[in-house]
């Protein structure tokens, strides 16, 4: 198994935990996708649109952080993944709402900071508050996304666990705050640069 990966990529890093998390090991191969060092040199034939993650196992090849969380669970982890269909869909919400109001809200605050991305950081900042609201109220009496510990977790927790790279706090929602935590507690969870 290969994960073509960037040490600082949040999105790299939900795979890696689940991976950590179901005992798999992984040969990474990073991917200089800040310098854009991927482009030109075969990569588009593992993913057309030149983004990380991409995972191989075997012949199969799997792009996107939340296919291959769905591949993975699916494969080796299916108790991070519920078959029964109200679950399974919420499951599926959270994906989705890592995919985009996450991915478009805190991971460009991040990179703002970070490496100086373009971006309204004054929109960015009122789009991170109502994505960090929506998760404080869900999080309100339950301890998980779903009813356990799942992919949907692993999917929202990297770029909400590292805010203070967007220069934002968790202490307005400590839902949210004591849900990081309890992510961190899991058995297998690896951390990376700006969670501890």
């Amino acid at each position: 198994m290969i994960l073509y990966d960037h040490p600082l990529s949040g999105n790299c890093h939900k795979v890696r935990m689940l991976l950590s998390m179901l005992g798999l090991k992984a040969e990474t191969r990073f991917i200089d996708v800040v310098n854009h060092a991927h482009i030109g040199v075969g990569f588009e034939r593992l993913n057309p649109l030149l983004e990380i993650p991409v995972l191989e196992d075997g012949t199969e090849v799997i792009p996107d952080s939340q296919a291959i969380l769905v591949y993975l669970a699916r494969k080796y982890g299916p108790d991070w993944f519920p078959t029964e269909a109200p679950n399974a869909a919420q499951v599926v919400r959270w994906l989705a709402f890592a995919a985009f109001p996450i991915a478009a809200s805190l991971q460009p605050a991040r990179l703002y900071h970070l490496i100086g991305e373009d971006g309204d950081i004054q929109a960015l900042n009122a789009r991170c508050a109502r994505v960090l609201a929506v998760l404080d109220s869900h999080l309100a009496g339950r301890e998980w996304l779903v009813v356990r510990p799942s992919i949907a977790d692993l999917a929202c927790f990297p770029y909400v666990a590292l805010c203070g790279d967007a220069r934002l706090s968790l202490d307005p929602t400590p839902h949210v705050k004591a849900w990081v935590a309890r992510v961190k507690a899991l058995p297998g969870y690896v951390s990376m640069p700006g969670l501890d």
